[in-house]
């Protein structure tokens, strides 16, 4: 006997492989011949972006950027600063099988240091930590629907990913320092922090607005160390095919490069500041989408053959966003008498049994007791609970806005205003039927019109129709059921076909 059924094309981007690559990286750099020998390292700050990735078959290869940002004293106790930039690429072996579609790469610093070897050399020795998920395309089919046989079907809201990848946007801008009079005589440091404002999504497009904030300490010809700060927006719009607008971006940035100098204005007054340099974009679209699966089916009075596959989903998930304020203490090893130029950065976000943890690192330039130019950096934990729940999930964090108080000689108190984006979902497998074939008949066509069943407590209408080759309805109308699951024992009246 001939099956009418239809199939669906299966097009759902699962997680076929979850990677933790950690390893580390060396660098050498010298001072270009225009600076001044090191007699005393202030700060040796260094941060690493993914810029880019290929993957392939068999291989993940990731490339991109790490910062280092000196800032010194010669031997005249005068203050300079350089920014060094290197660039990186890890590759890294994957499963080998079906075509890798795209993954999604979670960059962190686990710890830097340095070495001062000479006066125009400095060594630096950082470790990074890359959690990578390998995303891979289910291209099969499943059943959709047989129109002579009973099917069981459930509807399961599904978190779906549709795309990942990694863009830039650069940005040049000038600004002019206070209008004291005062021109720059060398550079001191300098902080580049990036805000994400915001992110829509159109069909296979998406506009993502930054805010882009630069903090530069220089040196006045008066000897004086002098800040001077400036904000600009800019905007980036990404190709993202297959989207549309109900979807979610969830969109981390950082400054993967940056360029700063000092020029002179139409008089030639050195008092303006050039920035340049480089943002890197790293996103993921997301969906909910409601998926139907077929997942058991059998024909009255014949026996049937089922082929099934297993899909591993993120099922049932609930979207949050909100902004959010926090306080973070950090305590210094030295006694902090005046806080010159102060940044705070959320270096990762994870989410593990529905609570959110950020690890928020805060560096700055001070003044000890011993009025020394000083440098601060550390890294601290911040979590909080979306629901009761144990869900996995997946997000971004974001810093809108931030100021600190010095609570006490060495401790400083920062407040941070944030927004965050969240996804939590159950991750479980879905056994499915892919096709379904009659095999014979089973023989049994002469059941009496009424059968009496002794039904055990949360037994299933649909085992004891399939079993008697009959219909879970006519079950259900006959014995005025409301629920397809048996509460208690019961003694059943099963109808036959």
């Amino acid at each position: 006997m001939e099956l009418c059924k239809e199939y669906k094309a299966m097009s759902y981007n699962e997680c076929k492989e979850r990677l933790t690559e950690k390893f580390e990286l060396d660098f050498q750099e010298n001072l270009p011949q225009y600076l001044d020998d090191i007699d005393r390292v202030i700060k040796c700050g260094v941060s690493s972006v993914v810029t880019n990735y290929d993957i392939g078959d068999t291989k993940l290869t990731v490339h991109g950027k790490t910062i280092v940002c000196l800032t010194y004293m010669n031997k005249d106790m005068c203050t300079f600063s350089n920014i060094f930039e290197e660039e990186f690429t890890k590759s890294i072996d994957i499963d080998s099988g079906e075509f890798a579609n795209f993954a999604d790469i979670m960059l962190e610093t686990k710890y830097s240091n340095f070495r001062l070897i000479n006066q125009r050399r400095i060594d630096v020795h950082t470790s990074l930590c890359a959690r990578i998920c390998v995303y891979r395309k289910n291209t099969g089919k499943r059943l959709s629907e047989c129109k002579n046989a009973f099917t069981r079907q459930i509807n399961i809201p599904c978190l779906m990913d549709k795309t990942s990848g990694v863009c830039s946007a650069e940005f040049d801008e000038t600004f002019s320092i206070s209008g004291s009079g005062s021109q720059i005589k060398n550079i001191v440091n300098s902080y580049g922090l990036c805000y994400i404002e915001d992110t829509k999504i159109i069909k296979d497009k998406m506009l993502v607005k930054l805010k882009i904030e630069v903090s530069v300490l220089y040196m006045s010809d008066d000897n004086n160390i002098e800040k001077c700060s400036n904000s600009f927006s800019l905007s980036k719009i990404v190709d993202v095919s297959d989207c549309d607008e109900e979807d979610k971006a969830l969109v981390n940035a950082a400054i993967s490069s940056i360029y700063i100098k000092s020029r002179a204005d139409s008089d030639n007054i050195l008092n303006e500041i050039e920035a340049v340099g480089t943002v890197a974009i790293n996103y993921k679209i997301c969906a909910i989408s409601d998926q139907n699966f077929i997942t058991d089916s059998y024909m009255p009075h014949h026996n049937t053959d089922v082929s099934r596959e297993k899909l591993l989903i993120k099922r049932t998930p609930v979207f949050y966003y909100d902004d959010r304020s926090d306080e973070l203490l950090f305590e210094s090893e030295k006694n902090i008498i005046e806080v010159i130029d102060l940044k705070p950065t959320i270096e990762s976000c994870s989410i593990k049994e529905s609570t959110v943890n950020l690890s928020v690192n805060l560096s700055f330039l001070y003044y000890d007791d011993k009025s020394q130019l000083s440098y601060y950096e550390k890294s601290a934990q911040l979590s909080f609970k979306l629901n009761d729940t144990a869900c996995e999930g997946e997000g971004t964090a974001n810093i809108n806005s931030y100021d600190f108080v010095i609570k006490s000689a060495d401790k400083i108190l920062l407040r941070l205003n944030y927004s965050y984006k969240a996804y939590l979902y159950e991750r479980k497998s879905v056994d499915y039927l892919t096709d379904i074939e009659v095999s014979g008949e089973k023989g049994n066509t002469n059941m009496p019109e009424l059968t009496l069943y002794f039904a055990d407590k949360n037994e299933d209408i649909w085992d004891i129709a399939k079993n008697f080759s009959t219909d879970m309805t006519l079950i259900m109308e006959e014995n005025n059921l409301s629920s397809q699951i048996i509460e208690n024992k019961m003694v059943l009246l099963v109808p036959g076909m």
